[in-house]
């Protein structure tokens, strides 16, 4: 004879992962102003259509002579920051 006992549904284990709908973000993240923003946006979307998209991680993320700053920081930072990362993409004159 088979005694038929409910089963009780397992106890979801606890986590720390984020409610569907929400995403997580990092404590220490900082975030960025609208103009920021809107710079990040424009040297990463410019830098894409001229080198394609693992140049541009490259190129964005590295270190490159006669600027203080990586690409992707320097541009974000300042108007001035995002000129000097456009001008050297520019062709150089022979």
């Amino acid at each position: 004879m088979t005694t038929d006992t409910p089963v009780q549904p397992a106890a979801a284990p606890s986590s720390n992962r984020t409610s569907p709908g929400r995403r997580f973000t990092p404590h220490n993240a900082v975030r960025l102003s609208p103009a920021e923003a809107e710079r990040q946006g424009r040297v990463t979307r410019i830098v894409i259509e001229k080198l394609g998209a693992p140049a541009a991680i490259l190129f964005l993320n590295s270190q490159h002579d006669g600027l203080p700053d990586r690409p992707l920081p320097l541009a974000t930072a300042s108007e001035d920051g995002l000129q000097s990362v456009l001008r050297l993409l520019e062709p150089k004159a022979t």
